[in-house]
């Protein structure tokens, strides 16, 4: 099951959720649905969908000892149903992403290779160290680089910045990384249509087959 926390509702689009008259996670947030209540079952995968309005949902959500269990508590209809339950989030410190981290067991952090992404990286591993403190299960599972270029001194830089940065945070660097392509683009914005379909031998359908092979390592031994 995939649950989508961005207002921007990318997720929610791709995989074809509907929004209107339909609960969302804005439900899970505010009116303390389960999720087996929110949770709808499209062609391509059951899915929570986001709401635009969750863009306001540091007003929204009330202010008390539930504030960021929601979604744990929510969860707790479904726990049994799925193998993995994956959340699409923002990187920005708020109510959604304090949510995600009270219930994961595994992060990853995104870092695009433009290093735009680093910006505000401490604020979220402060973030994690006191989510841990709620979710002892809490671990982030390592750096992901992603719209990298091969052979650049831009992308040997951000490999090693990112080794300094998986350090700090106690954890490490996917040998993985998620080569940009032209074809990713045209699967997710123009035809809507996972890319391990549209195409399959592209070198980024590759990079997240390894990128996930990796990963289950890390859960298994996890």
């Amino acid at each position: 099951m995939l649950i989508d926390t961005d207002a921007q509702c990318n997720s929610t689009g791709f995989y074809e959720a509907k929004t209107k008259g339909e609960a969302t996670i804005l439900d899970i947030f505010c009116g303390d649905m389960s999720a087996s209540e929110c949770v709808q079952h499209t062609c391509k995968v059951d899915i929570i969908p986001s709401d635009k309005l969750l863009a306001d949902a540091e007003n929204m959500v009330k202010v008390d000892e539930r504030r960021f269990t929601h979604l744990k508590r929510s969860l707790k209809s479904v726990d049994k149903l799925y193998n993995y339950i994956i959340m699409d989030t923002l990187p920005a410190i708020g109510v959604a992403l304090k949510n995600v981290l009270g219930v994961a067991q595994f992060v990853i952090i995104l870092v695009e290779e433009s290093g735009c992404a680093l910006d505000g990286l401490m604020d979220f591993a402060n973030a994690l160290e006191l989510a841990k403190d709620n979710n002892d299960e809490l671990t982030v599972a390592g750096i992901l680089i992603v719209r990298a270029k091969d052979r650049t001194r831009k992308s040997k830089r951000m490999r090693e910045l990112a080794d300094t940065i998986a350090e700090k945070l106690g954890t490490k660097q996917f040998q993985t990384r998620i080569r940009e392509s032209v074809v990713f683009a045209e699967a997710l914005t123009e035809y809507y249509v996972p890319l391990s379909e549209y195409a399959q031998n592209s070198t980024t359908n590759k990079d997240y087959k390894a990128f996930v092979d990796e990963l289950i390592e890390v859960i298994r031994n996890g």
